[in-house]
């Protein structure tokens, strides 16, 4: 059976059935594995949980930065780990989704993996520099139809969010872009806040926009942030049913003891409902996640059905 043909049924990704009483201490230094460079929204997420979860664990969590490879380097990493519950990796998207955008994969996201839990959701922002002639979404496409081709936009990989919250609104208003693909959201930032390319889609540039050095056009989600009031969303600017959203959760090679990764799941939704972990996601505009491994699975089939028409309809594909 195909990975694709997998993906569509269904696969392992679904919540681990424990016998009563089987119990098992982790008592092992543990990994997580993000598949991009440190201090972009994958990367953060990955260490508020990392911090706590050690506390409470009583081991060492590491957050390990694999970037590179859209995201393959970072995903047999952990699917070549022993599957003993010492190692993780943050997925989001494009790891759902990968399966209609590289050919051949060498792993299958809903078989050879067991989700674990999600971490966190954000809406992303469009945002542009400073001295891109736009100052709302109107004006934005009126700019990429002015030059179609032309305005350089960054995104962290072929399938993510970052990437495809900018299809959707390319093929609503048929419009084209020059993508600049970057390993993570920091570098696409440093590029972004030069001046080098024009704009992003982004779920971590709030301090920015605060800050003024860059501009926030519209929200990708359903609706306004708290945080930027003044910041209407891409829907209510004239694009009615436009909604792209981020996420982050975990998931362990597949054969992880089922008792272990209910555990880490229990303690990953415990400290999302933790007063201070709320408050740190609440200033990044981030929604604590809170599924079980049961959940989080029928959560990422549900995302890549989603997404595949629009992958099909725009012919994106990732090279690797």
């Amino acid at each position: 059976m195909t990975t694709t043909r997998r993906l569509m049924i269904g696969g392992a990704l679904a919540a681990p059935m424990v016998a009563r009483g089987q119990s098992r201490p982790i008592d092992k230094p543990i990994r997580i594995v993000v598949a991009y460079t440190a201090g972009g929204a994958a990367d953060t997420s990955a260490r508020t949980v990392a911090q706590r979860l050690s506390e409470k664990l009583s081991v060492p969590v590491v957050v390990e930065n694999r970037p590179g490879g859209n995201t393959l380097i970072a995903t047999q990493s952990v699917q070549r780990a022993p599957a003993d519950g010492t190692s993780y990796l943050v997925v989001s998207l494009n790891f759902a989704l990968n399966p209609v955008l590289i050919a051949n994969l060498p792993y299958d996201p809903f078989g050879d993996f067991s989700a674990v839990g999600l971490i966190s959701s954000a809406p992303n922002i469009l945002v542009v520099h400073p001295s891109f002639p736009a100052r709302n979404v109107q004006e934005f496409v009126a700019e990429l139809r002015r030059r179609p081709g032309e305005v350089a936009v960054a995104h962290t990989g072929v399938g993510t969010i970052t990437h495809l919250a900018g299809e959707l609104l390319y093929e609503m208003t048929g419009t084209r872009v020059n993508l600049i693909a970057y390993g993570g959201s920091a570098p696409a930032h440093s590029d972004l806040l030069s001046g080098r390319v024009s704009a992003m889609f982004d779920s971590s540039s709030i301090q920015h926009i605060a800050d003024g050095r860059l501009r926030g056009l519209g929200i990708t989600g359903a609706q306004r942030l708290s945080v930027l009031p003044d910041v209407p969303t891409i829907a209510e600017q004239g694009f009615p049913g436009y909604e792209a959203s981020s996420w982050y959760g975990l998931v362990a090679r597949q054969g992880t003891p089922p008792d272990i990764v209910l555990q880490v799941s229990a303690e990953v939704q415990g400290i999302m409902r933790l007063a201070d972990v709320r408050a740190i996601m609440a200033q990044r505009a981030y929604i604590p996640g809170d599924m079980n491994p049961e959940q989080f699975g029928a959560f990422m089939r549900n995302e890549a059905q989603r997404w595949t028409e629009l992958v099909r309809k725009r012919n994106i594909r990732a090279d690797v």
